[in-house]
C-alpha cells in the first residue's frame, strides 16, 4: 500500500537544521558577515512558525464573521507598519496610511473574490479558506509594494535633475515621474512574472508540493497553485499602482516642487 503523505516530526525538523549549518559555512567561509542575521532568523523562524500553529488552531475553531474580518484587519495593520518600518529610512509623509488604505483596498477585493467568485466557499468567512488565502495576499502585498517605492525613489533620485527640468518646462508632475512610475512598476513585478514563466518548468511552487505531500491529488494541488499564481500577479499589479499613485505626490509641494530631502536616506 502506497503511503498517502509523510508525516514530518520534530526530530525530522531539527535535522533539517543541516541545511541552516550548510548555509552559515559558506557564509563564514567567504567572510560575507550575515551569519548571526541568519542565526537569529533560524531561531525567529522556529520560535513564530511553532507559535503559530498553537494560535491556527485555536483561529480555525472560530465560526464568526466579525472574527475572521478583525484577523485580517489585524494582519493588515501589521503589514501597513512592517512595510512602513522597512521604508522609513526615505521619511516619506504618511507612508503608513497609505499603505494601509492601499492594503485593506486590494486585499477585501481579491480575497472577496477568491472566496465568493472562484471558490464559492460557504460560509464566506470559513476560516480554513479565509486565512491562509489572506496571508498569501497580504505578504505577497507588502513584499511587491516594499520593492516598488524603493526602487521608485532610486528612480527618481537618479532622475532628479531630469525631473526638476521637466517641472521648470511646465510638465505635470504626473508626467514628470511617469518614466520612474513604470520602471519602479515594472521592476516590481518581474518577480511575480518570473514566477509565471518557469512554474512547472524549473520550479515546484510550496504550497502546491506541500498538498502533494499531504497526499492531495496533483492535479487538483496544480488548480489551486494556478489559481495563486494569478492572485498573486493580480494583487501585486493592483497595490503597486495604488501605493505609487499615493506615494509620488508626497515628493512634491503644492507649487509642484521636487522635495529634495526626501531623497535622502536618513
Amino acid at each position: 500500500m502506497t503511503q498517502s503523505f509523510y508525516a514530518i516530526t520534530w526530530m525530522d525538523v531539527l535535522m533539517s537544521l543541516i541545511f541552516v549549518a550548510i548555509s552559515v559555512g559558506l557564509i563564514r567561509w567567504w567572510k560575507i558577515g550575515i551569519e548571526k542575521t541568519l542565526l537569529i532568523g533560524t531561531f525567529r523562524t522556529f520560535i513564530q512558525l511553532t507559535a503559530m500553529g498553537y494560535v491556527l488552531t485555536y483561529f480555525f475553531q472560530q465560526h464568526h464573521w466579525s472574527f475572521m474580518v478583525g484577523l485580517v484587519s489585524l494582519m493588515i495593520v501589521i503589514a501597513s507598519y512592517e512595510g512602513y518600518r522597512r521604508l522609513k529610512k526615505y521619511k516619506i509623509p504618511n507612508l503608513f496610511w497609505i499603505l494601509l488604505g492601499s492594503f485593506f483596498f486590494t486585499v477585501f477585493i481579491v480575497l472577496g473574490l477568491i472566496l465568493k467568485l472562484i471558490l464559492s466557499v460557504e460560509p464566506w468567512f470559513y476560516p480554513y479558506a479565509m486565512i491562509p488565502i489572506a496571508g498569501m495576499i497580504i505578504g505577497n502585498s507588502l513584499n511587491s509594494a516594499t520593492l516598488t517605492v524603493n526602487r521608485f525613489v532610486s528612480e527618481i533620485t537618479h532622475r532628479e535633475n531630469e525631473i526638476e527640468m521637466l517641472l521648470s518646462l511646465g510638465a505635470p508632475v504626473k508626467s514628470a515621474v511617469q518614466d520612474s512610475f513604470k520602471e519602479s512598476v515594472r521592476a516590481a513585478l518581474l518577480p511575480n512574472i518570473n514566477g509565471l514563466m518557469t512554474v512547472g518548468l524549473v520550479q515546484l511552487p510550496g504550497v502546491m508540493t506541500g498538498q502533494i505531500l499531504a497526499g492531495i491529488d496533483p492535479l487538483i494541488a496544480i488548480r489551486y497553485q494556478i489559481m495563486i499564481m494569478y492572485m498573486w500577479i493580480s494583487t501585486a499589479t493592483m497595490v503597486d499602482i495604488l501605493v505609487l499613485n499615493l506615494v509620488y505626490r508626497q515628493f512634491f509641494t503644492p507649487q509642484m516642487q521636487l522635495k529634495r530631502e526626501l531623497l535622502r536616506k536618513g
